[in-house]
């Protein structure tokens, strides 16, 4: 949000400060947008009446005669309880923030206009079955129905606050366009090629191959097993092992990276706290004798959180009417995204496929691209950017080569760097293009929308055999006892080339030569040993891992979650769903086993450091919200990173708390004398143990600072303490605007890279979780209405209604609610009714 706006907006929040009638207005504008949820209210477009039951969490509850009309009621009660996310949603995806926000946002705009998502979407709007455009249709209609109801002030308080600063336009029709998009979006958060290979291509330039490579540790999968073993897989290869490289090619490469050093900053987002954990245990390890499935996405913290959670049932269901599934879905987004039906179970984990390739372009004036032994010509097409505020709209044009949308044209800087390379001929320029899977079209709204009304675990892999962008881990489980897993998506056959790097356009093999074939993705139907584990981890194992993957998981979370279900069915025992759920709070830290004992056996370098150090020898490696020990390790762990790296690499290139980065400070406290621990800017030669003896010193300062003096005082939670900031204005810098939307809550338990994975980073300057379990799931195939689950606010998405951030409370404390899915379970704990009648 720009100054200007900031400052328009405090004036005009001030001014309204001193109105007199104050308390009624607020009043008024505050609860104007709650929904009705008891009585009667006509529907546009509904063929016969729908049912709205909620709970006591305001969990909408469908029930219907058709599909259609559950479509329907779904888009009227997500454009009841969220719909100003969802608008804030579909600006984003069309490159259209700057008509909400102002000139602030136009990067921002300009990259998603070159991306071109909602070009896509449109695209594939015309590829879809005709029941899933029919869906879109009638969940675009129930959201128009709302609109059309209500005032733009009845909407949102956003709306209402927004408006302090200028007349704003009323909120457009829905389209299905703008469901679609929104697919868009998920899949570029999912997906980190582009990150990768950034990264590693500047590390390359910056500090050679062998030093890059030590920062991109190998997972250990003998210690930490994958999803999928040749045991258990059911497929027959991926693409071939990556050939090597011609002589020069890594550094034509890593010239290539550098050409694209600040897109990171222009793109946006950062993937490195996203994450999920889920795993399956068959019936002959669970006390009912039925499947259990579990499921906790990790996302970024925030309110309202990503989830809604919602049941669609047909009163009567049969072929005609096949729907009766409940679970989280995305507000704007029809149906169901992770959850149950009568039948199946199902949950999704990121698995860092590799999707993506940046390509360096060589590109001349005339508008051609070069292709080795040809130029072609490069596509082009000019888009408006409207600025609220400003009469004229301002102009770009997007460039595209065969294999993507030229990034470098959206910012002056990233087409200057692009010469950083080999000096082109005269009239020639370097450029950089993004090909991924997700600028593809294709069909991952049919297999949402099918998933949800599959009855097997053949049907579950035909409505996933259509899925193309995000690709997923997909596990399931049956009532019928089965339990399996798929990796669905589409997925580059590479040919052979490493997808690490940014590839050059010029050369062979930039072109990716199609996609992997469903048939050969690895899938699981009832493994030997009774469980899937992921939780981000490789796939498949190390002969393929690096052909499929980005960076996946080191393993920590999986293997804890592997080891606790092993050890809980040993013997013949089997598992509750109390023990289950108990899964979710584990807060074992893995990778401090290897950073412990050598932060307490250094010699202190002041006497009252060895308090941390007695302290840490203690810990019993959980980040429970009152360990004094977590509270220590966590601290110096922070200056251990600053003092290792801060001196060879810029600041956008610093360690995140990630896996990848305790690996790296794993590998490298077994090796004392590597030259990471020196400080290039000293004439001495720093050590391990002088790195180590400094970060102790400094977390002993800076804990008493943040804390206190005496260890006994030392909690992880004073350090660790949720913060939800809404996802808009509660990082306008404006207190009086944030306070009314922002909430805190409790210090937590959890961390990086544990089961219980509340993630922070080291570059905040503070220790708040930014990433956590943005929703967990708990399915009992046995008693579907014994399932459990808890969301990381609540339903609602509007400032002080009940339902806000009513379930943060259960989810903070590490609890959750009873999820009901039954007519006579969801009826029985009903607390409202609202009707939905067709006119007439």
């Amino acid at each position: 949000m720009s100054r200007a706006i900031r400052l328009t907006l405090f004036g005009a929040f001030v001014l309204l400060l001193l109105i007199g009638a104050l308390s009624s207005f607020v009043v008024v504008r505050v609860r104007a947008p709650f929904p009705q949820t008891d009585g009667e209210v006509v529907v546009p477009g509904l063929r016969a009446p729908v049912e709205v039951v909620r709970d006591e969490a305001g969990v909408p509850h469908l029930y219907g005669d058709s599909v259609d009309d559950l479509h329907a009621a779904q888009g009227y009660v997500q454009a009841q309880d969220r719909f100003f996310e969802m608008d804030v949603r579909r600006h984003i995806t069309a490159g259209r923030l700057s008509e909400l926000f102002g000139a602030s946002q136009l990067e921002t705009d300009a990259v998603v206009r070159t991306l071109g998502w909602r070009r896509v979407a449109e695209q594939e709007l015309a590829m879809l079955s005709t029941d899933a455009r029919r869906q879109l249709q009638a969940h675009a209609a129930g959201v128009n129905a709302y609109l059309s109801s209500r005032s733009r002030e009845e909407l949102a308080l956003e709306y209402t606050v927004l408006g302090l600063t200028g007349p704003l336009p009323a909120p457009e029709p829905w389209e299905p366009v703008d469901s679609l998009s929104w697919l868009k979006a998920m899949a570029w958060q999912l997906s980190d090629g582009r990150t990768e290979e950034l990264e590693r291509a500047r590390l390359t330039a910056l500090v050679g191959p062998e030093r890059t490579a030590e920062l991109y540790p190998a997972a250990d999968l003998e210690t930490h097993r994958p999803v999928l073993t040749t045991e258990t897989t059911g497929s027959d290869g991926l693409v071939p092992a990556a050939a090597a490289l011609p002589a020069g090619a890594e550094d034509a490469l890593a010239r290539a990276g550098a050409a694209v050093a600040t897109l990171p900053a222009v793109l946006g987002g950062d993937t490195g706290a996203i994450g999920s954990n889920a795993w399956v245990l068959s019936g002959e390890h669970t006390d009912s004798g039925a499947p259990l499935l579990a499921n906790d996405p990790h996302l970024a913290v925030s309110v309202p959180s990503v989830f809604h959670q919602v049941g669609l049932h047909c009163r009567t269901v049969d072929e005609r009417c096949p729907l009766d599934v409940s679970g989280f879905s995305f507000a704007g987004v029809p149906g169901v995204v992770i959850g149950h039906n009568q039948s199946i179970a199902w949950g999704f984990t990121t698995p860092y496929v590799d999707t993506e390739d940046l390509v360096v372009e060589r590109v001349r004036a005339d508008g051609s691209v070069d292709r080795g032994d040809r130029w072609e010509p490069l596509q082009t097409r000019t888009e408006l950017l409207r600025v609220r505020g400003e009469e004229e709209p301002h102009r770009i044009v997007v460039r595209s080569s065969e294999l993507g949308p030229l990034l470098s044209d959206v910012d002056a800087g990233l087409a200057e760097v692009g010469r950083a390379g080999a000096p082109p001929e005269a009239g020639v320029e370097h450029a950089v293009a993004l090909q991924s899977t997700a600028l593809r079209p294709g069909r991952s709204m049919d297999a949402l929308l099918q998933l949800n009304t599959a009855q097997d675990f053949d049907q579950f892999r035909g409505a996933l055999s259509l899925l193309g962008a995000p690709s997923q881990n997909v596990l399931y489980a049956d009532v019928a006892g089965t339990i399996g897993y798929q990796l669905p998506g589409a997925i580059p056959d590479r040919g052979g080339r490493p997808g690490h790097l940014p590839a050059l356009g010029w050369e062979a093999g930039a072109a990716w030569r199609g996609l992997v074939p469903f048939e050969q993705l690895p899938w699981s139907r009832n493994p030997s040993d009774g469980m899937v584990v992921s939780a981000n981890q490789a796939v498949v194992g190390t002969d393929r891992a690096e052909d499929l993957h980005t960076q996946p998981a080191r393993g920590w979370r999986s293997q804890q979650l592997r080891d606790r279900l092993t050890e809980l069915s040993a013997g013949g025992e089997t598992v509750s769903p109390e023990e289950a759920e108990a899964l979710f709070y584990d807060t074992r830290v893995r990778y401090a086993d290897a950073l412990v004992p050598p932060l307490v056996e250094v010699a202190p370098l002041e006497p009252w450091v060895a308090d941390g150090q007695r302290v840490l020898e203690r810990w019993d490696r959980r980040a429970e919200a009152d360990s004094a020990g977590a509270a220590w390790f966590h601290v110096v762990l922070r200056e251990v990173l600053r003092l290792a790296f801060a001196d060879e690499l810029p600041p956008d290139l610093q360690p995140d708390a990630g896996g990848r980065w305790m690996a790296v400070l794993a590998q490298l406290v077994d090796d004392p004398d590597n030259p990471w621990w020196d400080d290039v800017r000293t004439p001495e030669v720093e050590r391990r143990d002088d790195v180590l003896a400094q970060a102790n010193l400094a977390a002993r300062k800076q804990i008493t600072a943040l804390i206190s003096r005496d260890p006994a005082r030392w909690e992880w939670g004073r350090l660790h303490r949720l913060q939800l900031e809404h996802q808009t204005l509660g990082s306008s810098g404006i207190d009086p605007v944030e306070a009314l939307f922002n909430r805190d809550g409790p210090g937590l338990d959890g961390t990086a890279n544990v089961v219980d994975a509340t993630g922070w980073s080291p570059q905040r300057g503070d220790f708040a979780p930014v990433s956590g379990p943005t929703m967990r799931m708990l399915v009992d195939l046995g008693d579907l209405d014994a399932s459990r689950w808890v969301n990381q606010t609540g339903v609602s998405g509007h400032a002080f209604a009940e339902h806000y951030v009513d379930q943060t409370e259960l989810w903070a404390r590490d609890e959750m609610m009873t999820f009901r899915h039954g007519t006579a379970a969801v009826r029985a704990a009903a607390r409202h009714t609202l009707v939905l009648v067709p006119i007439g």
